[in-house]
């Protein structure tokens, strides 16, 4: 799940640097979906007493999430433009950093697929900025 959130994340911004708001739009709302996914299976990790790291990576990407459907679906606002988009991008990207260790720990060939979309999905959303 983490290469496919990644890669969505890519067209989301591929979408946005070409104008199409409404692609961006419903593309946000697939992803979070995906993102409330994980943070079900991190609920359910922990109530199998599965390891505390199948819990904990995941946790990051969740709560980017829910504080996403905030501030871009619920009380829209264009707080991009503010202070608070630093702990937004933060915590964004610590929640990609979270699926990517997630998945190492699982398999390496994986955790290097996950890697390498992140870096597609990460010069994008740098692309967004200077474009």
């Amino acid at each position: 799940m983490a290469n496919l959130i990644n890669a969505i994340m890519a067209i989301l911004f591929a979408a946005r640097i070409f104008g199409l708001p409404q692609v961006e739009y419903a593309l946000g709302i697939i992803v979070m979906v995906m993102g409330f996914a994980l943070g079900y299976i991190a609920f359910l990790n922990k109530k199998n007493k599965r390891e505390k790291w199948e819990v904990y990576l995941l946790i990051p990407i969740f709560l980017f999430f829910v504080v996403d459907l905030f501030l871009d679906y619920l009380f829209p606002f264009d707080f991009r433009s503010t202070a608070i988009v630093g702990p937004y991008i933060l915590l964004y990207y610590v929640g990609l950093w979270g699926l990517i260790g997630y998945g190492f720990r699982f398999d390496k060939k994986w955790g290097f697929v996950t890697l390498a979309t992140y870096f597609l999905n990460m010069t994008l959303s740098i692309l967004v900025r200077y474009v």
